[in-house]
């Protein structure tokens, strides 16, 4: 399902005093939705190790591009395209639907570029 949404808040906060989030928070017809925030992403322990992937990077930078804004206080008040399923926002889109942002997909392209380069790593190190 697709509907057109308005942010109505940004956050970015500590879950469990152990990893950094952020969400942004919508309104889809008068409704309360969330995207992003720790069930979809969280950066590693104690704020991110040297061999966590940069979600938390990531993930402000897609929403801020999506929106065509340069800071995060500037997503608030934004339209955004929304893809909704099962209840949740998956994916967020600028209003043609042109640059479309999904976490889960993004994020697990950067998993396996990841590990292209460490196997690449640990191939080129062995004598």
């Amino acid at each position: 399902m697709m509907e057109i949404g308005t942010i109505k808040a940004v956050h970015i906060y500590t879950h469990q005093r152990l990893y950094v989030t952020a969400e942004l928070e919508l309104n889809l017809k008068g409704v309360k939705y969330t995207f992003g925030g720790y069930d979809v992403f969280l950066s590693g322990m104690h704020g991110g190790e040297s061999s966590d992937p940069p979600y938390l990077g990531r993930f402000l930078f897609r929403c801020m591009q999506v929106c065509r804004v340069d800071n995060w206080d500037e997503l608030k008040s934004s339209k955004v395209l929304v893809e909704i399923q099962h209840g949740k926002v998956v994916a967020i889109a600028d209003i043609s639907g042109d640059n479309w942002f999904n976490p889960a997909k993004e994020f697990g392209i950067m998993d396996l570029e990841k590990e292209q380069m460490e196997s690449t790593f640990r191939d080129n190190s062995k004598p």
